[in-house]
């Protein structure tokens, strides 16, 4: 597909007073998202508690005015650029027959749950939705359920009827369970199992080795007991280095394992290039900006608002394996940087269908004769394939005639990382736009 559709956006103006509402209903409170002053300081203190991982065991302490009127804004693009792979390869689609199942687990006021719901409808679905959202703080998930509420009166059910059930528990007890359980719960697997930015806050302090192997542990466990056998196990963390990496380990540890697929963002199952590389790490970093009601409140708190940065992985116990890298006249990849531009050339780190990372380059003198989308248009976290010139031999020359047919077909980039002239650029799945 040439232009993708954009199934990652940030909340339009009418959520403002959806999340007013909520905030004028909490007892004491009498803020609402126009109370920049009032707010500034409450979101920095949420902040800088996220930031240096001191949320554990305080979520109840931290500010809900704060998450109400910029963490929720903020992180619901988040759940729906981390679930854009499985929506726009068709692998996540509501049922005809039933309700879509998803459980967040660590919800907080269910953001990751909205945000796969907002993807899902951009794709065109429509039907029923039922989540059940696990957190330790009762305050929260009644927030959570108000602003369910509250969205409901103001959009209605259409194209999607999303439905909560909330359950008070700790995010420890609720994934050594055998899947978690609520009054009007139908029971069952579920199709979708979230932890939204919650890995960060188990056992920050343990030694990496320990926290390494302890999660690998949990999300097995949840992998196995709570997701449907078609179903798929979403992690979303913040974009830091270390946090991000520590995911990275995740994932290698699992696989390491067996019977885990990873279905993003890898397009391999080989050990992640980026932990190879100190300084590496391979994070989301879209163009897609806080709502321009949120923009004085990040302003006051000293917080950006231009781009939308976390790291996701998204595992599965079913399904098609990663395929190994064709070569030859294709090469499929994720765009794992932005583009670099210099005199005569723009450059792009990617990581290949194979496992390798690579960086390649697109001369300027070929711009004139590329094929299908300009490589110029390509961005972070990209699903990129590209195409060999139907009429060049890997010698370089003409197609035609039996010397050529004997090199075969030229690969779409050389061993030098330069992208042929005239290859064909397609975009499988688009990371973002404005």
């Amino acid at each position: 597909m040439d232009r993708p559709q954009m199934l990652v956006q940030p909340l339009e103006a009418r959520w403002q007073e959806v999340l007013d509402s909520v905030l004028r209903s909490m007892r004491g409170s009498g803020l609402t998202t126009r109370d920049v002053a009032r707010l500034a300081p409450k979101v920095e203190e949420l902040s800088r508690a996220y930031n240096t991982a001191q949320a554990e065991g305080r979520r109840t302490k931290l500010p809900l005015e704060a998450r109400i009127a910029f963490s929720f804004p903020r992180d619901v693009p988040k759940g729906a650029g981390a679930v854009r792979e499985l929506v726009a390869s068709g692998v996540l689609t509501i049922p005809p027959d039933r309700p879509l199942r998803v459980l967040d687990l660590g919800a907080g006021l269910g953001a990751m749950t909205w945000g796969l719901v907002r993807a899902l409808a951009a794709a065109g679905a429509s039907g029923r939705i039922e989540a059940l959202l696990v957190d330790e703080d009762e305050e929260v998930l009644a927030s959570a359920a108000a602003i369910g509420r509250a969205a409901r009166a103001a959009f209605g059910t259409e194209p999607i009827d999303l439905s909560f059930i909330t359950q008070v528990e700790s995010l420890g007890r609720a994934m050594k369970s055998e899947g978690a359980k609520s009054d009007g719960w139908t029971g069952g697997r579920h199709d979708v199992v979230i932890l939204g930015q919650v890995l960060s806050e188990i056992d920050p302090r343990s030694d990496p080795a320990t926290r390494l192997e302890s999660q690998a542990a949990l999300v097995r466990h949840a992998l196995d007991t709570m997701v449907a056998a078609d179903g798929a196990l979403v992690i979303v963390e913040p974009a830091l280095r270390e946090r991000t990496r520590h995911l990275h380990a995740l994932r290698d540890r699992l696989l390491e394992g067996g019977a885990v697929s990873v279905f993003a963002p890898c397009l391999h199952s080989a050990s992640c290039p980026m932990l190879a590389i100190e300084t590496e790490w391979c994070h989301e970093d879209l163009p897609v900006d806080l709502p321009p009601w949120t923009v004085p409140l990040a302003r006051a708190a000293g917080l950006r608002w231009q781009g939308l940065t976390f790291s996701y992985l998204v595992l599965r116990k079913s399904g098609v394996e990663p395929r190994a890298d064709a070569g030859g006249e294709r090469v499929r990849f994720r765009a794992v940087s932005d583009l670099l531009r210099s005199k005569g050339k723009v450059e792009l780190f990617i990581c290949r269908e194979d496992g390798a990372r690579q960086r390649i380059r697109r001369l300027d003198r070929d711009a004139a004769a590329e094929q299908g989308v300009p490589f110029e248009e390509l961005r972070r976290g990209d699903i990129v394939t590209l195409s060999s010139p139907p009429d060049v031999s890997a010698g370089g020359q003409p197609a035609g005639g039996d010397a050529s047919a004997a090199r075969g077909p030229a690969a779409p980039i050389d061993e030098r990382g330069r992208v042929q002239a005239k290859a064909h650029v397609a975009i499988d799945v688009a990371a973002a736009r404005k």
